[in-house]
């Protein structure tokens, strides 16, 4: 328990804006219908907007995940690298096991005859079905709270959070998933990814009295 504290401690530019959202979070879910929560976010849309966001969501995207390991492996960083993939492969386990048990549908399909109050961007493919939990959103955070857990800049913890907002936001701007699909998506990828980090360079390495020492990945400071 001790080095779970201190991880968060280490780590508080993520892990603080992080437990703020799944208050928020959790307080919207409890106060307001899975409709007026969807409408409201896929509601204030705008054409730029409509743009930024399909970028945004791509951040999501395990390809970029897969990019993110590539660099770690041309780089030479083993440990870091067995740490991203291991990551990866257990949040898409979890998220697809999920995905296809409770096989709730998306938006598009929800709302049924109405579907023209959902906002599509015509680039955008719209899926139907397996909406909960979103899967971009569990990799964006898993992805997101990694590399604030390696950067030896913790201040980027904070950049970091923003970032896997902004791929949850976009999931229900595009109308792929509800809030509360990115809410459990959130939660999913950044358990894990903490999970995985702590057992790597506190468990195995902590010795009695001792202070443990990360393997960290320097980023670049800000001018």
């Amino acid at each position: 328990m001790k080095t779970l504290v201190t991880l968060v401690q280490q780590n508080r530019y993520f892990y603080v804006p992080f437990l703020l959202w799944l208050i928020t979070g959790g307080a919207l879910l409890s106060l307001f219908t899975k409709d007026d929560l969807f409408l409201t976010v896929n509601g204030a849309n705008h054409p730029v907007a409509d743009v930024f966001v399909t970028a945004t969501t791509y951040l999501g995207d395990g390809i970029v995940f897969g990019l993110m390991l590539l660099v770690l492996l041309i780089m030479r960083k083993w440990k870091l690298f067995f740490m991203g993939a291991g990551t990866l492969l257990i949040v898409t386990l979890i998220v697809q096991s999920i995905k296809h048990a409770v096989n709730e549908p998306r938006p598009i399909v929800y709302f049924g005859a109405e579907t023209e109050v959902c906002h599509i961007v015509q680039w955008v493919k719209v899926h139907g079905g397996l909406s909960f939990p979103s899967g971009h959103t569990s990799t964006a955070f898993a992805m997101f709270c990694f590399l604030a857990l390696v950067s030896g800049n913790k201040k980027a913890g904070l950049l970091m959070f923003t970032l896997g907002i902004l791929t949850a936001h976009s999931r229900l701007y595009l109308s792929q998933h509800f809030f509360a699909d990115v809410y459990v998506g959130s939660i999913i990828g950044t358990s894990v990814s903490s999970l995985i980090f702590w057992m790597f360079e506190y468990r195995k390495r902590q010795t009695p009295g001792q202070a443990c020492t990360h393997n960290t990945m320097t980023m670049p400071q800000p001018a």
